[in-house]
This record gives C-alpha cells, structure tokens and sequence, in this order.
C-alpha cells in the first residue's frame, strides 16, 4: 500500500501537466482563439482576411456611401428616441426601431444611439447623442448564419473597419487597410497574439 501512494502522487501530477498542456495549445491545438497556437491565430487570421479582400470591399469607393447616408445626416426624432431609451416612452411610429449602445467596460453609460428602418434592416444608423450621424453599419449576410460581417463607415463614407463574426464562434475586427485590430472573446479585445488589450469596445 506505502509503494502504491508514491505511484499514485506521480500519476496524478503527470495528468494535470498533460491537462494544462492541453488547455493552452502545448499539445493539441483549441478552439478558443486565446489557449491556442500562434500558428492557428494566424491561419484564421489570414483565412478572414482573404475572404473580405476577395470581396473587394477595401478598394470601395466612399462617394458612394456618402450619397446614400446624404438623408440620414441628422436623427429627426432625437428627443423622442433619447426619452424611449431613457424612460421607455414610446416611439412615434412602428417603422423603426432604436437600440443605445453602451460602453461595454463601464456602468451603463450610454455612448450613442442606433437607429434601423424596418424597410431596410441591413443599414443600423448610429447617432451621437444630439442626433447627429457618425457612423453606419452595413449587414453583410445572415446574421442568424456564420459567417457573416459588418462593415462600419464614417457619415461621409469612409471605411473605418469591419467586424466578422467567425465560424469559430468569435468575432474578428480589421481596419479599413485590413489589417487585424484584434479578436473579441467575451467581450474583450485580444490581439493577434491572443494578449487583452485596452481598448473600449461599443
């Protein structure tokens, strides 16, 4: 029995160091994008990246969003969207709906407002809170059906990054030159190698 404790010590340290070699990618690559290999990250990485190039969106023209967010430049029903967000009042028509985007590392601090039209759900129109346009957001595919992206433009059309949401179940970021500005996991920033950053996410 005295010889078979000393066994037992050895294996179960040897099963919690094969274990924790599992966990962070030592021998055998996971799905979070965090515990696993340097050279996974960059597969998916690169894999995304491919894919949204091939699309030709980088090379876009931005005039051609600017015309089409020309008659969305300012939020006509601010007050009455703020007061829906605020106090639950109602909003004046079944048209559109509103959603506040808050900061995500803070306590309900609301940073800006969105606005889409039942007539074209694809375009999410973001507002200051004085109700005017700085941002839109443009569905790209079925959002209930990875892989699926949105590309975000300032209000006179530029690319500023797109955001896809993976088959792995994470969702990619990159900057309108397209490169990586990091991978979101449970609502935090990580970058290409797979470290938080500090940047606030909305």
């Amino acid at each position: 029995m005295k010889k078979f404790i000393p066994f037992l010590l050895c294996l179960t340290l040897l099963l919690c160091t094969i274990s924790n070699s599992f966990a962070y990618g030592g021998l055998r690559k996971q799905n979070d994008y965090r515990y696993t290999t340097q050279r996974d990250r960059n597969a998916r990485v690169e894999t995304y990246q491919k894919f949204l190039k091939s699309t030709g969106i980088f090379e876009e023209d931005h005039h051609k969003y600017k015309e089409l967010f020309n008659d969305f430049k300012e939020d006509k029903n601010n007050r009455i969207n703020l007061k829906h967000l605020k106090f639950d009042e109602p909003l004046p028509t079944q048209d559109y709906i509103v959603k506040g985007n808050y900061y995500l590392m803070a306590d309900k601090i609301l940073a800006n407002y969105s606005v889409t039209y039942n007539d074209n759900p694809t375009f999410e129109y973001i507002y200051d809170m004085f109700g005017n346009l700085f941002q839109v957001k443009i569905l790209y595919g079925d959002k209930n059906q990875r892989p699926y992206y949105k590309a975000i433009y300032s209000n006179n059309g530029y690319l500023q990054k797109i955001s896809f949401y993976a088959t792995d179940g994470f969702e990619y970021i990159f900057l309108a030159d397209g490169d990586l500005q990091g991978v979101v996991v449970n609502g935090k920033l990580y970058n290409r190698v797979g470290r938080p950053t500090q940047i606030w996410l909305l």
